[in-house]
């Protein structure tokens, strides 16, 4: 049944869509940022940190993805099937199962397409930042927030159970409303979400949680959700 999902997940366009967000939500947060136009008055070591604060940024379209995982079949209408074919708590043990593989491939795709895309269209200074070497360690602190951050999207399409709406919460609310307290009020901003999930990923932003500390906010919201989805999946039919 697992596989049945992930074959779901990554067959047709819909691994081809995800794959494009994970390329245009990094450049669209450095054009907020104003990098890397500014990255000839930096030094090597803090483009560097830029570029992995940017692909951090994959942890969001991580929540798309495990969402994607319920929403796709709540928009098909096939969820009570699936209910049907492997029990309720089966499935939803699936599912969250799906969400961090597919989390986790989307993250390692995602920050490769990331960085050549960088090495292509950007200026020397920003390049050099994607090949220091050190700052790959950075790497394990990004999967580790699209991992979680997919658990918190299967969470969402529990809860929410429609696609449009699963897509808003999961990408529009962290870019439209979380990001811009991040730059300009982190103090509030690093007990959200998206929050902590940066300062999971050691985003260089000033007053973020350190990793643990973020870590166990991240897990107070996980806990947060999977109690509403259980709540919601014991009230309502699919």
């Amino acid at each position: 049944m697992l596989r049945s999902e992930l074959l779901r997940f990554f067959s047709g366009y819909s691994f081809v869509g995800v794959l494009g967000f994970s390329i245009l939500i990094p450049w669209f947060v450095s054009n907020f940022l104003g990098w890397p136009s500014t990255a000839g008055g930096l030094t090597v070591v803090e483009n560097a940190r830029i570029f992995w604060a940017l692909a951090a940024t994959m942890a969001i379209v991580s929540v798309f993805a495990g969402s994607y995982v319920v929403s796709r079949e709540a928009y098909y209408g096939t969820l009570k099937r699936s209910v049907v074919m492997c029990g309720l708590t089966r499935l939803v043990l699936i599912k969250y199962a799906a969400a961090v593989a597919v989390a986790l491939i989307v993250a390692l795709a995602g920050t490769g397409l990331w960085a050549a895309s960088l090495m292509l269209w950007s200026i020397p200074e920003a390049r050099a930042g994607v090949l220091v070497p050190d700052a790959w360690r950075f790497l394990p602190g990004v999967l580790l927030a699209s991992v979680l951050g997919g658990v918190w999207g299967c969470s969402l399409g529990w809860i929410i159970r429609h696609y449009y709406a699963t897509t808003v919460a999961a990408m529009l609310v962290p870019l439209a409303v979380e990001l811009p307290l991040l730059a300009n009020s982190t103090e509030v901003a690093r007990w959200l979400p998206s929050g902590a999930l940066a300062g999971i990923s050691s985003v260089p932003f000033e007053g973020l949680l350190p990793p643990i500390q973020a870590s166990l906010v991240f897990l107070a919201w996980i806990a947060l959700s999977g109690v509403g989805a259980v709540l919601v999946l014991g009230r309502k039919e699919l």
